[in-house]
């Protein structure tokens, strides 16, 4: 069983539901994401609190988020960072880092608004430079 549906399993168990990408941080707690809080723990990004702060000042909750737009060419028109890069998924990992996403998950760097992918490649960038990878961290 792969890992997304071993945390499927386990939110279920745990929550009662499984969170979905139509969550909004209006039906959670303050500046938290508590419904991803358990795939947190599952992935072992620790301290678990942390990362659903972070996730909610990232990217309000969303799975989907990405902070950038572009054309129908696909070039980027627009995107939150200076220097050209964009942030996509639950915990806004860095378009530069589609090296590292390619290699833990196995694709290129739209895979990081699927949740598994994501939290597979901010677990890699947790335990290697820790929380210094989110300019946002409190």
């Amino acid at each position: 069983m792969n890992l997304l549906l071993k945390w499927l399993f386990s939110s279920i168990l745990t929550l009662g539901t499984v969170p979905s990408a139509n969550t909004t941080h209006q039906e959670l707690p303050k500046q938290r994401c508590p419904a991803f809080e358990p795939a947190f723990a599952f992935y072992k990004l620790e301290p678990v609190v942390t990362f659903s702060k972070i996730a909610y000042r990232e990217s309000r909750c969303n799975p989907k988020a990405v902070n950038a737009k572009w054309d129908a060419d696909g070039n980027i028109t627009w995107t939150l960072n200076k220097n050209g890069t964009f942030d996509s998924g639950l915990l806004q990992i860095n378009s530069s880092w589609k090296t590292v996403t390619k290699k833990i998950c196995g694709g290129d760097i739209k895979l990081l608004t699927q949740l598994d992918c994501n939290l597979r490649v901010a677990k890699y960038l947790l335990d290697n430079g820790g929380l210094k990878h989110w300019s946002v961290y409190p």
